[in-house]
């Protein structure tokens, strides 16, 4: 956080031309169960009889998402068909399956029914890949006991503020750099081509400064082989695992399809740098840096290095998009409210002296700035989506839905719904 101050200090009277879409939701939970649990021979309603936009052979409703803008709109066409058919409604893209809730009673009925262990959408792309080269799962894919195991590993870590304030240091330090980056691609009347690129570059050379402890030079006017290389697998393994997402994976491999090859390629150089730069860190074991990320985790856990070489992997990749997607409409939003950048620019002044880094410790004496960030995170959320797979028979409202069954819980539309959030921006909300 103390990174996002620092970037909205220098930008905080710059606008940035982003499109900004919000759905119009107007679900609301009136159901006779109110979500409560029932028992499935008193529901009347199987998963065939959900409600829902036209299912074509192969391509679901694939054709009518790509009318309506494309998955990048997609959730603005989910919003029209909570409309349309009601608080759930079924929907099939290619061969992924779905059932979507617009109801927060069906979503506190979800949450109440799950086990120990929830079970998230299947990356299939990723565990084939995995399981063809005989590499780990990391975080992002594994299941049940097992993600509990390598979670445990790595949540004192990432979970405790004590923890995540000692890395404001090395922080600060690419910060520095991005701000001179900045400075540098800054044309004369203000304008910055391509922001988001430019911080996906910061975010991804913060994250692997505190995962490998070295410097990929992202931001550097030059960018050497290593890091192009880094960025370009990153990119081509993000564009490449999506069509495989609702077109069988199975198939692309069988057929070693264009598509499956350069999703493997790519992550055959992601895995590569990550081996290369961890096994580097463990050799230096033996110093016992106790401020070492990397070393800290692997010598206090029982994880196997192919589990490390997995789960910071995955780590990198998706800490790279959300933190950059947030801070990107962070500054959008505040921009284009001068009222709002006036109170927080007081707020920091108040709490920093001219020309003073701001630390993990400031950033605890400065509330208006924290609900900032999350009425912008509500405004836009972080990622677009994220998912549950039921794990057992399941009863949602009036339907019983079989195991198996994939529900994408919508953040964008849920964080948008006026029972819930009365208007549609009040920064002061969060803000005790």
């Amino acid at each position: 956080m103390a990174s996002r101050l620092k970037m909205w200090m220098m930008m905080k009277t710059r606008g940035i031309s982003v499109h900004h879409n919000i759905p119009n939701s107007t679900v609301t939970c009136d159901l006779k169960t109110q979500g409560l649990p029932v028992t499935p021979g008193s529901c009347p309603h199987s998963l065939s009889a959900l409600p829902g936009p036209t299912n074509w052979p192969l391509l679901g409703s694939l054709v009518d998402i790509l009318r309506k803008g494309g998955l990048k709109r997609q959730h603005q066409a989910l919003a029209g068909y909570h409309k349309q058919f009601g608080k759930i409604f079924r929907m099939k893209l290619g061969s992924f399956d779905s059932v979507h809730i617009g109801a927060p009673c069906l979503l506190e009925a979800l949450f109440r029914e799950e086990s120990n262990y929830p079970k998230r959408l299947e990356i299939k792309p990723w565990k084939a890949y995995r399981d063809y080269r005989d590499e780990a799962y990391g975080l992002l894919i594994l299941e049940g006991k097992d993600w509990q195991r390598v979670r445990s590993a790595f949540q004192q870590k990432l979970m405790k503020p004590s923890e995540v304030g000692k890395l404001d240091t090395k922080i600060n330090e690419v910060m520095e750099d991005f701000i001179r980056r900045l400075d540098s691609v800054c044309t004369e009347d203000g304008n910055i081509t391509d922001l988001y690129c430019e911080l996906n570059k910061w975010s991804l050379e913060s994250i692997s400064l505190v995962l490998y402890e070295k410097r990929f030079g992202f931001l550097q006017p030059n960018l050497g082989e290593e890091a192009l290389n880094f960025i370009t697998a990153i990119k081509t393994m993000m564009s490449t695992f999506g069509l495989m997402m609702v077109t069988p994976v199975e198939l692309h491999k069988s057929f070693n399809t264009k598509i499956w090859k350069s999703h493997t390629q790519a992550w055959d150089s992601i895995f590569r740098t990550a081996k290369c730069h961890i096994d580097r860190r463990l050799m230096k074991l033996s110093c016992k840096d106790d401020e070492d990320f990397l070393c800290t985790i692997y010598k206090d856990s029982k994880l196997s290095k192919k589990e490390m070489y997995a789960t910071i992997t995955e780590m990198l990749i998706g800490a790279v998009e959300t933190t950059a997607n947030s801070l990107l409409w962070a500054i959008f939003n505040i921009s284009r409210h001068p009222t709002i950048q006036k109170k927080l620019h007081e707020e920091i002044q108040s709490v920093l002296s001219p020309d003073q880094v701001p630390t993990a410790e400031d950033i605890k004496n400065m509330p208006y700035l924290k609900a900032c960030l999350k009425e912008s995170m509500r405004i836009n959320p972080s990622v677009p989506f994220t998912t549950r797979t039921l794990d057992k028979e399941t009863v949602l409202g009036e339907y019983v839905l079989p195991k198996g069954v994939s529900i994408p819980i919508n953040l964008i539309n849920w964080s948008h719904i006026p029972s819930s959030y009365s208007k549609e921006r009040l920064w002061q909300r969060w803000h005790s």
